[in-house]
């Protein structure tokens, strides 16, 4: 059984038996995300309880438990004898300035947390108040170098007083991994790290996302263009089958609006594509959603399009600048790594035949003021002769690199150059299969942090080369927050992940 299988059933099985008064203690390490929507007045102990003293605390060691920590933790109320205001972990360091990246994510209840740092000697270092990625939710993130080798220790403060239950990650090095068991609850995962708070009964209601952006998870034709509208919308990106909504979306979808459905607030679905990629029966049920007050296709008769129809509904909802990006309609590792760019921009993203730019596109772009048109990808994917028409018209300037992972990291420095994306930061996708990266546009638009493409079993010289390039590298993000890791060892590694999330040791003498 994987551990994101076990971890899910751990998260279950606690809510389940939030209603009674004795459970068997659970916990683990490891793992990203998981179900939520259970409020209950009474939470059961977890298996690091008592862990409310530094004498007591749990002592988290790296070199033998692994560089990413995760448990499920709980609260009883600052007055319940059980349980006082606080949760402690130790962490023990070897190397000067090794990164601490702390995480701690709403499960159910009362929910608000703050996290704060001490030294082995019980000095307070550093306080972290609500999450730097993600400002509207009562979410912690907390990201400390480590100034020598020793025992650090993370203190979790129930703000709120109230029970509740939570997850806490904590991992040493840049990067933590969010995924799930496939790649409909990986996209669920996504949205639940931007808006997790949603059945957060101490934030209130009208909290969450206004869009839900809907796309066929196993064709990604129709979705190329999607995640450009789904970042500016600040909304989430969530995947169906063509012809069954699966469990994960459906589940998502209700929580992640349940907060805006208390509140009388609309809550949108679009749907890319036509019938060929979500059925009459998906959108139905989508529409039949309680939460759901209405939902919209967009399709055209081809992926060129309904790119156009997209980029119509981001001119409807947001509104847009004079910028456009083009990519190759078959090329999705381009469009993929280009839309949270586009985002930063006010842009959408448009596609084009390799040689020859269809009808629909270059009437989009005459009608919609376009003065500045972005070329992704190299000649073999966007022509010369493409370009030159377009540059009869328009000022036209090509982002491309000798492959679809180096291209990636040019249209990466693009956006930190050019628009102000993090250069010290990137959200790193799978370059071989395109599943997980269609949710990446919102949480690479909410981060900054531009989408870096590898494969699965070896970390592409382009990331490292995008570190070097950035200028940044070694430096924290202006928020002081690493980098997400989309997918699992799936799709990417256990090696790369670890590659990617130790690259800050480069820096070590």
């Amino acid at each position: 059984m994987s551990g994101e299988r076990l971890r899910s059933i751990l998260v279950v099985g606690v809510l389940a038996a939030f209603l009674v008064t004795s459970v068997p203690a659970i916990g683990g390490t490891k793992g990203a995300g998981g179900e939520v929507g259970v409020q209950a007045a009474y939470f059961p102990v977890d298996m690091y309880e008592p862990d409310d003293t530094f004498e007591d605390a749990y002592v988290y060691d790296p070199a033998v438990d692994g560089n990413t920590f995760w448990s499920l933790r709980t609260f009883h109320g600052a007055n319940n004898e059980e349980d006082d205001e606080y949760d402690i972990v130790a962490i023990s360091v070897e190397e000067t300035d090794t990164p601490i990246w702390i995480e701690t994510m709403h499960v159910a209840g009362f929910y608000d947390t703050y996290i704060t740092i001490y030294d082995e000697d019980e000095n307070q270092l550093e306080t972290f108040d609500d999450n730097d990625f993600f400002d509207s939710t009562y979410s912690e993130s907390a990201y400390f170098l480590a100034p020598e080798p020793g025992l650090y220790y993370v203190e979790v403060y129930n703000l709120s007083g109230y029970p509740f239950a939570y997850e806490l990650y904590i991992t040493v090095g840049n990067a933590r991994r969010v995924w799930g068991d496939n790649r409909f609850a990986t996209a669920a995962e996504v949205s639940r790290l931007q808006w997790d708070n949603t059945g957060n009964p101490y934030y209130g209601s009208g909290y969450g996302p206004q869009h839900i952006v809907i796309a066929n998870g196993i064709n990604p034709a129709d979705a190329l263009a999607g995640g450009a509208l789904a970042a500016q919308l600040e909304g989430v990106l969530l995947l169906t089958h063509r012809d069954r909504l699966p469990w994960e979306t459906y589940e998502e979808i209700w929580r992640v609006s349940e907060s805006l459905y208390w509140d009388y607030d609309e809550v949108t679905v679009h749907v890319l594509g036509g019938e060929a990629a979500v059925s009459e029966s998906v959108f139905e049920e989508l529409q039949d959603i309680r939460h759901v007050t209405q939902a919209y296709r967009h399709a055209g008769p081809d992926r060129y399009a309904t790119a156009v129809a997209i980029a119509d509904a981001l001119v409807d909802e947001a509104g847009i600048g004079a910028t456009a990006y083009v990519v190759n309609g078959n090329a999705w590792a381009d469009a993929l790594a280009v839309a949270p760019v586009a985002s930063w921009d006010y842009a959408p993203v448009l596609m084009t035949a390799t040689n020859a730019v269809p009808q629909v596109t270059l009437d989009w772009l005459d009608e919609n003021g376009i003065t500045d048109v972005v070329i992704v990808g190299g000649e073999s994917v966007v022509s010369q002769a493409v370009f030159d028409e377009l540059d009869a018209l328009y000022d036209v300037e090509r982002v491309a690199g000798a492959n679809r992972y180096d291209t990636a990291k040019e249209i990466a420095l693009y956006g930190v150059d050019n628009l102000g994306m993090d250069g010290a930061l990137a959200t790193l996708v799978s370059g071989d299969s395109f599943a997980d990266a269609l949710s990446a546009a919102p949480i690479s638009w909410w981060t900054g942090a531009p989408v870096l493409l590898t494969p699965k079993n070896s970390l592409h010289v382009a990331v490292a080369e995008y570190f070097d390039e950035s200028g940044e590298i070694g430096t924290t993000s202006g928020d002081g927050i690493g980098c997400y890791v989309l997918g699992g060892p799936a799709a990417i590694s256990e090696a790369v992940y670890e590659a990617f999330r130790d690259h800050w040791m480069v820096l070590l003498p």
